[in-house]
C-alpha cells in the first residue's frame, strides 16, 4: 500500500510541473463584405511595442514582474531586451511574429469593408500605425480550480486624420484544477481577437478614414 502510495504522489507531483509554454495565438475578425471603405487608400503598419516579450508565469503563484535585464526567452535578433521578468513559475511566451499576425487580421479585414490595401510608397494612400502595447497573462492557482486573468491593449493611430485611440480587453476563466496550454492558447487568442474585432468595428475610425 505505500509503495502504491508513493507512486501516486510522483505521478502527481510530476503531471504539477510545467515547463515553458510557446503559445499559439490565433485571430479572426468577424466582417461582413460591404463597401464601406470605397476604396480609400489605406496602408496598414503593425509594431510590436510590449516592454517584454514575455506573456506571463504558469505553475507558480509567485508573478509579480520586476523590470530587469533578462535573456530574451525567444531566440532571435531582440536576443537581449529590457524587460519585465516574473518571478517563478514557466514563462509563457510565443515565437510568433505578432505584428505580422495582427497586420493580416487587420488588412484583410480592412479588404474585405472595400477599402484599398497599398503600400508604405503610396502618396494617396492614409497611414494607420498599430502598436501592440501589452498581452499580459497572470493565474491564482487552486487545489480545484485555478482563476486565470489575460489582457491586450493596442494603440491605433491614423495621425493625418486627427485619430488615436486605445483599445483594449480583459478576460477571466475558471479552469478545473490547472490551466493547460489549450486553454492558454484559447483564451490568449480570444483576449486579442476581441481587441482587434473592436477596431475594426469602430465607427469613429471608419469616419476618420473616410474623411
Amino acid at each position: 500500500m505505500k509503495n502504491i502510495l508513493l507512486v501516486s504522489i510522483l505521478v502527481f507531483v510530476t503531471a504539477c510541473s510545467t515547463s515553458s509554454q510557446d503559445a499559439i495565438i490565433s485571430i479572426f475578425p468577424k466582417v461582413n463584405p460591404s463597401n464601406i471603405g470605397d476604396s480609400i487608400p489605406i496602408h496598414v503598419s503593425v509594431e510590436d511595442s510590449r516592454s517584454s516579450k514575455v506573456i506571463g508565469t504558469y505553475g507558480d503563484n509567485d508573478q509579480n514582474p520586476i523590470s530587469e535585464d533578462i535573456e530574451s526567452t525567444i531566440e532571435d535578433s531582440r536576443a537581449t531586451s529590457t524587460a519585465r521578468k516574473f518571478g517563478g513559475g514557466s514563462k509563457i511566451y510565443t515565437s510568433q511574429d505578432l505584428a505580422r499576425t495582427i497586420g493580416v487580421a487587420l488588412v484583410d479585414s480592412f479588404s474585405r469593408m472595400g477599402f484599398s490595401i497599398t503600400d508604405k510608397n503610396s502618396a494617396s494612400a492614409i497611414h494607420l500605425h498599430v502598436f501592440l502595447e501589452e498581452l499580459y497573462y497572470t493565474m491564482d492557482p487552486g487545489t480545484i480550480k485555478t482563476e486565470v486573468s489575460t489582457k491586450s491593449r493596442v494603440r491605433v493611430e491614423a495621425v493625418d486624420k486627427g485619430y488615436i485611440r486605445t483599445f483594449s480587453n480583459s478576460e477571466q476563466r475558471t479552469v478545473p484544477f490547472s490551466a493547460s496550454s489549450d486553454s492558454n492558447n484559447s483564451q490568449l487568442s480570444n483576449t486579442l481577437n476581441t481587441t482587434i474585432q473592436r477596431i475594426i468595428d469602430d465607427a469613429d475610425l471608419i469616419s476618420a478614414l473616410k474623411k
